[in-house]
């Protein structure tokens, strides 16, 4: 009986860091690679992270209006966490999702993890379908668009 609870235990996934550690900066490989992520986006999530927010995922603009790398408000950030919890329900069951969504819900978004804002970013952008998301990025002095093939750095 043991040995199943301890196999049992070690095969359970561990669910991502949610708060920030230190200051996430910093252009890198997306660290969610879940259910609406797609490899095709990698080059427009990076494009709107350096574009948005310099890649500092605790930045904030407008006075705090928005909020992370992606810029988001805080009830566009706090949806994400809503729809977010559907996929971390089926991953760590239900009672933990609930604690994540919650734990979430009380910090500001400026304090979350830098898994936390990709999972949230990709979720918005591909939840009703490819990319059905990116309105909310739209627009901007350096323009990103969905479905470009290649970011190349800065703009």
């Amino acid at each position: 009986m043991a040995a199943v609870l301890a196999a049992a235990i070690l095969a359970t996934p561990t669910p991502p860091p949610l708060l920030a550690e230190g200051k996430d900066t910093g252009r890198q490989p997306s660290a969610y690679t879940g259910d609406y992520y797609n490899q095709e986006d990698e080059p427009y999530r990076q494009c709107v992270a350096q574009r948005e927010g310099r890649f500092q995922y605790w930045g904030t603009g407008s006075g705090g209006m928005y909020q992370g790398t992606y810029q988001m408000t805080v009830p566009l950030a706090h949806g994400a966490v809503w729809m977010m919890q559907a996929e971390w329900a089926h991953q760590f069951g239900r009672a933990k999702a609930r604690q994540m969504r919650q734990t979430l819900h009380d910090t500001p978004p400026r304090k979350w993890s830098r898994e936390v804002w990709e999972q949230a970013f990709l979720t918005v952008l591909n939840w009703e379908g490819v990319r059905s998301g990116a309105h909310h990025w739209a627009g901007g002095r350096h323009h990103c668009q969905p479905g470009m093939k290649d970011y190349g750095g800065n703009r």
